[in-house]
Parts: structure tokens; C-alpha cells; sequence
């Protein structure tokens, strides 16, 4: 009997214990990916200079957009996207990635819309709807995406919510996710199928696609991403005549 509560009590302070560790390394992930931010803009601004011959392509969103928990910004899915047009075109590609780490649909509405450039881009992207998980409304949401997509230009990628495995907030993804097909349909763009490709593998393949401070997917988890933006983008291209 008293072995037993002496196993229970170890085992409770191991777990206990596992949780402390995870809070602080996870807390110094955060500090690390705050850090790099700079970085990540200084890198897209110089992305973002006009070159002779060079197609435009135009990146919306939060920091998963900006590359962060990547180790480099261009290996976030966008600078993956970027490469796959380079690829298929042959030219030189333009990246103006306005996203803004932490954005939710009126961040995106405030501080992103208005710095969309008037010359047409081949291609356009946006992930939202990840940090609008927390404070999720029905109603709000709906009138906040609705008005975040009427002003893309049209046949825009739209990313839907991404999975949160192993956080248990799959039922609100999968409200927020009827919405977010329901628009994306509506004002005439394309869906990306975020959701079921980063659910694919379950929690632990959720936990290898992360990095260190469990939120933001590192290089696999960035190319799983792009996995889910490429047949989309490859048919836009094809559209275009590439």
C-alpha cells in the first residue's frame, strides 16, 4: 500500500515536473521567435524591391506568412511558394509579404489590406484565422473574413484554419472552417485545404511539423504548408499561361 502511494507521488511529481519543463522551454521559444521578427521583415522588405522582368507575387497573413519557426525566413512556406513560381516561370519572383505576426482578419483589415500594391500580382496568398481561434465569434468573424476577402483581388489562395493538434479546440476550427469555405466560395477565390493536410499524422506528427514553442510549424512544418498551397498555385500558373 504505502509502495503504491509511493509510485503514485513520483509519478505525479515527474509529470508535474515535465509540465514545468515544457512551460519554460516553450517560454524560451517564444522569446527566440519574438527575437527573430526583425530579421523576418528586414529579409521580405529586401524580397520586396522591384526588379526588371520580375513577377509579383503577393503574401497576406499572420507569422506562419512571415516564416516564423522556420530557421530561415525563406523557408517559410511563402519563400517556398516563391520558389516553386521561380521554378514553373523561369523569372525572377517579387515577394511583397505584408503579413504581420499575430494578425487576426482585423489586423489584416487595419494594416495589411491598404499596402497591397495596385500593379496585378500572378499570384496572391493568405493564411488568417489562426490567432482569431482564441476569441472566436460566429458573427464577428464571418463579417471580418467576409470583408478581408471582398477586397482581395480575385482567384486569391485562401488557407483555411490549420489544424491545433493536440489543442483541444478542434470544434471551433471546424465552426470557423465552415465559414471560412462558405466565403472563400462566395467572393470567387480559391480554397486551400489547410486543415486536412496538417491534421494528416495526428498529434504526433503535429508535434514533429512544430517548433519549439509548439505553435509555429518549423521547416517540415512549413513545407507541409506549402505541400497544401502547391496544386493550387500550379494550376493559377497554368491559368496564366505557364
Amino acid at each position: 500500500m504505502r509502495a503504491g502511494r509511493l509510485a503514485a507521488g513520483l509519478a505525479a511529481a515527474g509529470g508535474l515536473g515535465y509540465l514545468v519543463w515544457l512551460a519554460r522551454h516553450r517560454a524560451a521559444w517564444t522569446v527566440l521567435l519574438t527575437n527573430r521578427i526583425p530579421a523576418h521583415h528586414e529579409h521580405w522588405r529586401e524580397r520586396g524591391r522591384r526588379r526588371e522582368g520580375s513577377v509579383l507575387y503577393v503574401a497576406l497573413g499572420d507569422s506562419a506568412a512571415l516564416g516564423l519557426g522556420a530557421s530561415r525566413p525563406e523557408r517559410g512556406y511563402v519563400g517556398l511558394l516563391a520558389d516553386e513560381i521561380a521554378r514553373i516561370t523561369g523569372r525572377h519572383v517579387r515577394v511583397r509579404n505584408l503579413s504581420i505576426d499575430g494578425a487576426t482578419c482585423a489586423v489584416v483589415l487595419q494594416d495589411e489590406l491598404h499596402r497591397v500594391p495596385d500593379e496585378p500580382a500572378l499570384v496572391c496568398t493568405i493564411d488568417i484565422g489562426a490567432n482569431d481561434v482564441w476569441s472566436f465569434e460566429p458573427e464577428r468573424f464571418r463579417r471580418e473574413l467576409g470583408q478581408v476577402l471582398a477586397a482581395l483581388p480575385s482567384g486569391t489562395l485562401v488557407a483555411d484554419v490549420p489544424s491545433f493538434a493536440p489543442l483541444p479546440v478542434a470544434g471551433r476550427v471546424r465552426r470557423m472552417n465552415t465559414i471560412v469555405h462558405e466565403l472563400v466560395a462566395a467572393h470567387g477565390h480559391v480554397l486551400v485545404p489547410l486543415n486536412a493536410t496538417t491534421a494528416r499524422g495526428g498529434p504526433l506528427s503535429a508535434l514533429r511539423n512544430a517548433a519549439g514553442d509548439l505553435f509555429h510549424p518549423n521547416d517540415r512544418g512549413h513545407a507541409r504548408w506549402a505541400e497544401a498551397f502547391l496544386p493550387p498555385l500550379r494550376a493559377r500558373l497554368a491559368d496564366s499561361g505557364y
